[in-house]
């Protein structure tokens, strides 16, 4: 069930652990330098920090996506945590029930445009299938063009726009799958 076949390479999704914390966290790095690359700051120096991702792993919601040899491709952050941000009004949720957030979503320099972040994606709605819960919500920035693509694709429905203060704001995505 974990194991996935992406551009003729076995790859397996699993739980991050603490040994996985200097790929996870380099990972991070390059979407950072990606993004900043293009003009966009979703992320800034400070966010997300290495002791963010650590807190990830930690609290047992951080999965990663790994080659044959054990290197990491991509990692999330998948918890049934609520977002406080999502209680804004000015969002139009698909439903009010228990739902799955997925934040922190990067791809690795060498994995980008494989499919990666499509396959953490759909895992992401194996955990929540797995805990019984089918809703799956996201949020990124405007000009994120990969993501947006990406939940484009994979059947995400804009509902609204959130503020996350300072970061600023992000358009947010409900997705409901079949429990």
């Amino acid at each position: 069930m974990n194991k996935i076949l992406i551009g003729g390479h076995a790859m397996t999704f699993r739980q991050a652990t603490a040994d996985d914390l200097p790929q996870a966290w380099l990972i991070i790095r390059e979407a950072k330098r990606f993004m900043h690359e293009k003009g966009r700051y979703q992320w800034t120096e400070e966010y997300p920090s290495p002791e963010r991702i650590e807190a990830d792993i930690l609290s047992g919601g951080a999965y990663v996506m790994c080659d044959g040899g054990g290197g990491i491709g991509a990692y999330a952050y998948v918890t049934a945590a609520p977002e406080p941000a999502y209680d804004a009004p000015s969002v139009r949720w698909l439903s009010h029930g228990p739902y799955v957030v997925v934040h922190r979503l990067a791809v690795g320099a060498a994995f980008r445009g494989k499919g990666l972040g499509h396959a953490m994606l759909l895992k992401a709605e194996q955990v929540a299938l797995s805990r019984g819960i089918g809703s799956i919500k996201v949020d990124t920035n405007h000009d994120n063009a990969e993501m947006l693509r990406l939940l484009g694709s994979l059947g995400y429905t804009h509902c609204g726009t959130v503020s996350y203060g300072f970061r600023g704001e992000r358009m947010t995505f409900e997705k409901l799958i079949n429990t």
